[in-house]
């Protein structure tokens, strides 16, 4: 056995322990550094066409709950007190499991600990650290991690979180017998009865395989560990009032539609922590509602990088109010596209699916919601180490463009070939769903214009509210839906396994089922060490969806997520993606909330 790792593993020192790995069979773990700043956007120009924003009748949230009276109690940290208010840009379906969300995570991170965390405290937004875990090593054979945990870690109840615990988490975070939309994307490397406990405080987790993305992943804020009695208590562990973890918040009040509230777990056992005494998450959709809730002070945050807001929009409200609120940009944290219903005429046919990835105008999504910064659509992150350059981009059918700068004349030809030979009609009658969140209506709005003017498809945009349009994906209930998805990590297996993988989100959703030969590519790629032999695999996998069959999503851009923070603010520090750094347990308001 290796000495125990540091408590605390940057980006940079993960991937150049992975490469010894491939060299000479010592230990490492797998993550990578970041490639764009961590600073808050800063004197941005709001770009000349900016998307349509929305208002309504619906009232900004007018009352917060009243600070302990006294003066705020301080430390050489931060400040403690107060209940920060927060927007919460869609509520969740009424399922609070930690391991059955979609995006409860934002409402329930605070409850739970995970084994890892992303430090929010560092300004290297892929700096990982322990959290239930005090330390943790990889052995020689590349295969088998062993986590030490903190002996005083306690769950809500008063009992000690054991090894047994953590062994039972990682059982269910892959039971295919249970919903699990996010965290099955680690079955590739985790099969059930691989984790054991060695004594009380000493976990081994062994995977299939060397897994580069295997830590990375499990410090997203998905992979949450539970109790084992409260598991298997017979209690509903799906709802919010039952909710048991060990982290530094406990559920409270939940008005549906409304908002939900956490308050401070007074004997949460990381010393000092937490600072402030709670939070409201306050259900704002509307985007004028929300942007007058953000001037005015109502709301200081959000609950996670998330505002219902498009690029264009966010850089406007950065522009006017820079003097009391930041807003961060995180780069490829998620895309907007077109989600398919696979399972139904037509769109069961490739050359269906085929004709709308040739169809659809990327630029003019871009140009329009992006805010003149989102990189174009691509199935992986365009200018990431796995993903195409800007410039390859657009040499490729479908994305690239005509003489005019809009859609290649010759892709609007070949995309009414297809539906032609496919047997769809001219004046075919299409239901587009949008979720009232984020850019999804506005981008429906767009979507159904250019199936029209590209394809003369008759397109209806019908508007729902985002817990029943979750619902409907669930049954498979619709046709095509604009929607998107925030990323785990920016690596390419929490990527490809939650989109085209066997048991991820969008199959879920789709029904699409991957050829043999691409879920063999990724399984080659999840594997390999060099990431230049990763890279070359991966390309291969994104050459098969751009060029034989796109599957169930299409890609209109990848979008800089936005966290609106207040200044009042403190400790916050940009995360790496939306599904990390959301346990609030070390921000503080000054002056006070």
């Amino acid at each position: 056995m290796l000495n125990r790792a540091s408590k605390r593993l940057t980006g940079r020192i993960i991937v150049a322990m992975a490469m010894i790995i491939a060299l000479t069979a010592l230990v490492a773990c797998g993550a990578t550094a970041p490639t764009e700043s961590g600073a808050p956007a800063q004197g941005a120009t709001a770009p000349a066409q900016p998307a349509a924003s929305s208002s309504s009748d619906s009232p900004a949230p007018t009352a917060v709950p009243a600070q302990a009276a006294g003066a705020p109690q301080t430390s050489d940290r931060g400040i403690y007190g107060g209940i920060v208010p927060m927007q919460d840009y869609a509520f969740p379906n009424l399922i609070f499991h930690p391991h059955e969300f979609t995006n409860q995570i934002k409402n329930i991170s605070g409850i739970y600990n995970g084994l890892l965390e992303y430090d929010s405290e560092t300004d290297d937004p892929y700096d990982i650290t322990g959290d239930l875990a005090e330390s943790w090593e990889l052995q020689a054979d590349g295969v088998t991690y062993v986590f030490h945990l903190h002996e005083n870690a306690m769950w809500h109840d008063g009992t000690p979180v054991t090894a047994e615990d953590v062994a039972y988490s990682m059982d269910s975070l892959v039971n295919t017998e249970a919903n699990r939309p996010q965290t099955l994307i680690i079955a590739p490397y985790f099969s059930p009865g691989n984790a054991r406990a060695i004594d009380d405080h000493t976990v081994e987790i062994v995977t299939t395989n060397p897994a580069p993305d295997f830590i990375p992943m499990i410090a997203a804020d998905a992979f949450k560990m539970m109790s084992k009695a409260w598991g298997e208590s017979g209690v509903d562990t799906s709802k919010w009032e039952n909710g048991m973890g060990s982290g530094p918040f406990k559920p409270t009040t939940l008005s549906k539609d409304v908002s939900i509230e956490l308050e401070r777990n007074q004997d949460y056992w990381k010393e000092g922590l937490p600072y402030i005494d709670g939070s409201i998450h306050y259900y704002i959709a509307d985007k004028g509602t929300a942007i007058g809730a953000y001037r005015t002070g109502q709301v200081l945050m959000s609950t996670w990088p998330a505002t219902n807001l498009s690029n264009t929009e966010i850089l406007e409200l950065q522009a006017s109010e820079g003097d009391s609120l930041d807003v961060y940009l995180i780069p490829n944290s998620s895309f907007l596209g077109t989600l398919i219903n696979t399972t139904i005429e037509p769109f069961n046919d490739v050359r269906v699916r085929r004709a709308l990835h040739l169809a659809v105008d990327r630029k003019e999504f871009r140009d329009i919601f992006g805010g003149g910064i989102a990189p174009i659509g691509l199935p992986f992150p365009p200018e990431s180490w796995f993903g195409r350059t800007e410039e390859e981009a657009l040499e490729v059918p479908g994305i690239r463009q005509g003489p005019d700068g809009g859609k290649h004349p010759d892709d609007i030809a070949e995309a009414r070939r297809l539906l032609e030979e496919a047997g769809v009609p001219e004046g075919f009658e299409v239901n587009i769903m949008a979720r009232t969140a984020v850019e999804y209506v506005d981008l429906a709005q767009l979507l159904s214009d250019q199936l029209r003017r590209h394809l003369g498809w008759e397109a209806t945009v019908q508007p729902i509210d985002s817990a029943t349009g979750i619902t409907r994906y669930k049954d498979q209930d619709f046709q095509i839906a604009a929607q998107g998805t925030a990323v785990l990590v920016g690596e390419p297996d929490p990527i490809i396994g939650k989109v085209f993988m066997p048991g991820g989100l969008w199959i879920q959703w789709s029904g699409w089922e991957a050829p043999e030969e691409f879920k063999d590519w990724f399984t080659e790629q999840s594997q390999e060490l060099d990431r230049t032999k990763r890279a070359e695999t991966l390309r291969k996998m994104e050459d098969y969806i751009l060029e034989e069959d796109p599957g169930p999503l299409l890609v209109y851009y990848w979008s800089f997520r936005d966290q609106v923070v207040n200044k009042k603010i403190q400790n916050f520090h940009m995360p790496a993606s939306l599904w990390t750094q959301l346990k609030n347990d070390r921000i503080w308001c000054d002056p006070e909330c």
